[in-house]
């Protein structure tokens, strides 16, 4: 009789026993990023990485110079003029460590930064905007869902901290997406937290469930790290032959150019001719005066960016964000408005050096051939202005003075509206 309980019960109850071991054991056993495991995340761009925290975390610890890049799908586009490429040819004290893929946007980095804590004080930090992310609706469901991470949304959502305007608002925009609604236990943390009023206490059932899960989720994220898929090691490597051995900006500048003129073709709007004849060519027609509505006047991205900004300020991260160009001909040729393209520059220049960040604007780079590949990402002369500006403000000293927020600002935000979902 026992022996039949065993055989019924028994792989039940090793089962059980295994995974409150990996749940509850010792975290050293688990944990551990090697050295070489952070080398290749570095240019990996893996959701392990980005959707992660213990690699991210190790970086910033470790005593070689990480320089963390924010940024999207612009940073798989490694030529030889890439960061990666140039900081490790010149030998310039510093790796890029990219931090996005194609679909982040603010919202997402804001919960990456928070997840990082304090390991970002004093850092370094490089954060690349696209003007396209400023569009009415901001990050759509499908891009935030596919870059969403559970594990830095329930840091964020169980962090002791007070329920600030920010912290309210941040709770309130992570509720309007579907991937966080469907999680109750979530979904009840950040309704807690973005409720009006004195900060309340969730249920008891409410917080085992949530300690449970976020412990599962770091569990995850250790074994995950310990092997990264990705990496562009090889890549940076294979570009380096292809750059002068003695750092000259105006022959990088040059080189740039040429590389940029074997590239692109006879199309008018200096996009690289395997892009062109592949994405643009059969449909250039229809794509005439296609985008006459694009606006970036208002967007919730705007509140999105505030809420990175400050998540820096409460760390002390020394940041240099940048504004990228955009391909002038070709936003001409899809009939959108020069003038509100500019309300963006003007708009997000404004907020970013109001408060006392670093800044490189780009705009005006637009209409010059060969800075993008195609009709939005960095490329060949693009890269060399960035790699020029990361050299001269990883040299910079100057610890950095932030203006503090406005104590109502967060309370004057208002949601998009969300469209309606055909039925």
């Amino acid at each position: 009789m026992k022996k039949k309980l065993w055989m019924t019960f028994g792989p039940l109850l090793i089962a059980g026993a295994v995974f409150l071991f990996i749940l509850f054991g010792p975290s050293s056993i688990f944990g551990g990023v090697s050295k070489s495991t952070i080398q290749k995340s570095a240019t990996s761009m893996n959701p392990t990485v980005v959707q992660g925290v213990a690699i991210q975390q190790k970086m910033l610890a470790t005593d070689k110079t990480y320089l963390p890049i924010f940024g999207s799908s612009e940073l798989s586009r490694v030529d030889q003029f890439h960061p990666n490429v140039f900081a490790e040819k010149y030998n310039r004290g510093y790796t890029p460590f990219l931090i996005g893929r194609p679909g982040t946007q603010s919202l997402s980095h804001y919960l990456d930064i928070k997840a990082m804590g304090s390991e970002l004080k004093g850092k370094k930090v490089v954060f690349i905007l696209s003007p396209q992310w400023f569009q009415p609706a901001g990050v759509d469901d499908g891009h935030f869902g596919g870059n969403f991470s559970p594990l830095q949304a329930y840091k964020f959502a169980m962090a002791d901290e007070p329920p600030t305007g920010e912290r309210r608002y941040a709770a309130r925009r992570l509720l309007s997406y579907k991937v966080v609604k469907n999680d109750s236990t979530l979904s009840a943390l950040l309704e807690n937290i973005a409720s009006p009023g004195p900060k309340t206490e969730v249920d008891a059932f409410t917080r085992v469930a949530a300690d449970a899960e976020l412990k599962i989720l770091q569990r995850k994220d250790d074994l995950e790290s310990k092997i990264i898929q990705g990496s562009r090691e090889q890549k940076v490597t294979d570009k380096l032959k292809l750059l002068p051995d003695k750092l000259d900006y105006a022959k990088l500048d040059e080189l740039a150019t040429k590389m940029g003129e074997s590239k692109v073709g006879a199309n008018p709007f200096f996009i690289k001719e395997s892009y062109y004849k592949k994405k643009i060519e059969p449909t250039i027609n229809e794509l005439k005066d296609s985008r006459t509505n694009l606006s970036y006047d208002e967007s919730p991205e705007y509140s999105d960016l505030q809420l990175v900004m400050d998540a820096f300020k409460d760390v002390g991260a020394d940041v240099l964000f940048i504004n990228p160009p955009v391909n002038g001909a070709w936003y001409d040729y899809i009939g959108s408005s020069r003038e509100k393209l500019q309300t963006y520059y003007d708009k997000s220049g404004e907020q970013v050096t109001d408060q006392g960040f670093h800044y490189l604007d780009m705009s005006r780079y637009s209409d010059t051939p060969y800075f993008l590949e195609d009709t939005i990402h960095l490329s060949w002369r693009g890269w060399v202005v960035i790699d020029k500006q990361i050299d001269q403000f990883m040299k910079d000293t100057a610890k950095p003075k932030y203006e503090k927020t406005p104590k109502q600002f967060y309370f004057k935000q208002t949601l998009p509206p969300k469209k309606e979902e055909n039925k």
